[in-house]
This record gives C-alpha cells, sequence and structure tokens, in this order.
C-alpha cells in the first residue's frame, strides 16, 4: 500500500503535462475564438454584434457585465449621453487579434439639423497603426479600411437601403437628409499613441427604422424623434 501511494503521489512527468497542455488548448482557443467572433460582427457597425455578444456572452461576461433582451444583448454603460459616464471598463485583459482591449464605450448626440450621432466601441491598446495591421484579419471589408492622417476609416452611405463604401466622406454634416456608417481607428485622447479608439459611427439621418435595424439594443423610447415640419 505504501508503494502504491507513492507512485500516486509522484510529480506529473513531462508527458503528462504536455499531454494536460494539449487538452486545456481548445478551450483557451474557443474562449479566444468567440471574442474574436464578436469583434468581428462588432467592425460590420450593424445589429450583428449584439446578435454575437448575445451567442457568446459565456465568454464575454468573464470580462464586462451584460444585459439581455431575447436574442441580443449589449454592454452597458451609466448613459449615453455625450459627455456623460458613457464608458465600461473590460477585466481580465481579453484579447482580439492579439490586440488588448481596455473598456467599451457607447454615446449618442442629437445635433439637430445636423443630425444624429451614435458612437459604439472598444477603446484598445496600441498606436493606430499597429491595431490596424493586427486587427486587419478580423475587420470587415477591411480592403475599404483607408489610412486618413492619423487615422484609419472606412466609409458608408445609405443609398436606396444599400450601403455602399465610399473613398472619403465629404467632410460636411450630413444633417437629416444622408445617413453615413463609419468604421474609424484613431487616437485615444491624452494616450500619447499608447490607446487607439475603434469606433462605429452612425451620423445624419439616424430614425427609429434605423436604430431598430443596427442598434436593437436601444429601447424605442430612446430613439431619435422626427425633426419638425
Amino acid at each position: 500500500m505504501t508503494q502504491n501511494r507513492a507512485l500516486f503521489c509522484r510529480p506529473p512527468t513531462r508527458t503528462a503535462l504536455l499531454l494536460s497542455s494539449l487538452l486545456l488548448a481548445p478551450t483557451l482557443q474557443a474562449g479566444n475564438g468567440a471574442l474574436d467572433a464578436t469583434f468581428k460582427a462588432f467592425t460590420r457597425c450593424d445589429g450583428t454584434f449584439f446578435s454575437s455578444l448575445h451567442a457568446h456572452a459565456p465568454a464575454w461576461k468573464k470580462h464586462v457585465a451584460l444585459k439581455s433582451a431575447g436574442s441580443i444583448s449589449w454592454i452597458p454603460v451609466g448613459e449615453r449621453a455625450y459627455n456623460a459616464a458613457n464608458f465600461a471598463p473590460l477585466r481580465n485583459a481579453p484579447q482580439v487579434g492579439g490586440v488588448k482591449l481596455l473598456s467599451y464605450f457607447d454615446k449618442s448626440i442629437d445635433l439637430d439639423l445636423l443630425g444624429n450621432y451614435l458612437f459604439w466601441g472598444f477603446v484598445v491598446e496600441g498606436s493606430p497603426d499597429k491595431v490596424a495591421q493586427q486587427l486587419r484579419p478580423l475587420i470587415d471589408q477591411a480592403a475599404h479600411l483607408k489610412p486618413v492622417k492619423a487615422l484609419y476609416a472606412r466609409g458608408e452611405v445609405r443609398k436606396d437601403g444599400l450601403w455602399q463604401p465610399v473613398a472619403t466622406l465629404s467632410g460636411d454634416a450630413p444633417g437629416r437628409s444622408r445617413l453615413e456608417r463609419v468604421l474609424i481607428l484613431e487616437p485615444d485622447e491624452g494616450s500619447q499613441g499608447g490607446r487607439t479608439r475603434v469606433t462605429c459611427t452612425l451620423q445624419g439621418a439616424v430614425d427609429s427604422a434605423v436604430m431598430t435595424e443596427l442598434r436593437p439594443d436601444i429601447p424605442a423610447a430612446d430613439h431619435p424623434q422626427p425633426a419638425p415640419q
């Protein structure tokens, strides 16, 4: 009995440790794959992000609180007012494509005749150049993501119900007659190049129908109101 006890108490061999690490590897890869899949959905800047958050909720709940309704989930912030507490920090240093995610933000502002603007996305570690290089495999329509001075952008305009890529946006406020959607990688303010904001924006003619399609996490009571006639 003493000999048998000694056998069971021996330290694991290198072979046993290797087998153990191989058994754990699929679990780790599955977790990272879930985050990667959701981040890729996020870069489409539409409602699939919230469906993917819901589908991969267990992986995301290790890093941030979620709220859910029906088949979607979202990351809640204090409030979406542009200058308010609209950030949610991420725990345990999650990574997508080798890039560390630091926080999630969600904000909006109504500029009256200049249009409605919504911004949501992630603050990540690294400069825009480095982040764009690392995340490019996870970015939807990455070929349309172009460098623009100190940032990267993929712009689209809605025409006849379809999103059409544009080389550069006009620079004019879209107002309430034009709907634009942009994915932007830009330096995070005050970070001196150490952090990047990866932002989805909807801007201009954002109405209730657009919100229902692209931001299903936002309740109808918070949708933009029609412009006065």
